[in-house]
């Protein structure tokens, strides 16, 4: 990986923002073949990062929409989204 953090430890926000630079390094840069690859290989490691966060999140949301149909109050924690 480059000079940013492991995707696993970023939040959203951080692994987006990472992968803006890495898509902007693209197209303004003649980037070397091996470079290419290894942006390329932490592009994917972010966007791997997001898609599993925001699974969590839209199941978190399903729990909590279907707890309020039922009038009941949500049992799940929003934990890991309240920063």
């Amino acid at each position: 990986m480059s000079q940013s953090a492991q995707p696993s430890e970023t939040t959203f926000t951080e692994a987006m923002q990472s992968l803006e630079g890495i898509v902007n390094r693209f197209r303004s840069e003649q980037l070397p073949l091996e470079e290419s690859l290894k942006l390329f290989e932490e592009g994917i490691s972010h966007v791997h990062a997001c898609q599993a966060q925001l699974n969590q999140a839209k199941g978190k949301v399903q729990i909590l929409v279907k707890a309020l149909e039922n009038g009941q109050p949500p049992q799940e924690s929003l934990a890991p989204f309240e920063e």
